[in-house]
């Protein structure tokens, strides 16, 4: 089964809605290396003011990218252009990890 991009997601600045939108989200790498498994890699579409579809903000810029295992060890965001340098950085993190097509 897929990881869900809303499953890591902050709630609100230093977990507190009232205080307004989170800024960023928290990375989990808790895989080595050697991962082997398949990792999901999509794009994260920000709003003209810097929000993802969760209303955490990222800034705006170079193209985010969301990468996931379906085990929970690995979760993280990361800016590349193309979609082809995104692979290429998570391959150099993960050398042996397959994608989700």
């Amino acid at each position: 089964m897929k990881p869900s991009y809303s499953t890591n997601d902050p709630k609100g600045w230093c977990g507190d809605p009232a205080r307004g939108a989170a800024l960023g989200r928290p990375s989990i790498l808790d895989a080595s290396a050697d991962f082997t498994g398949k990792l999901t890699l999509l794009r994260v579409y920000l709003d003209s003011g810097g929000y993802d579809p969760n209303g955490t903000y990222f800034g705006t810029g170079t193209p985010l990218y969301w990468v996931a295992s379906d085990d929970g060890t690995i979760d993280y965001v990361l800016r590349a252009w193309p979609r082809a340098e995104a692979k290429s950085l998570v391959k150099k993190r993960f050398p042996k990890a397959r994608f989700f097509r």
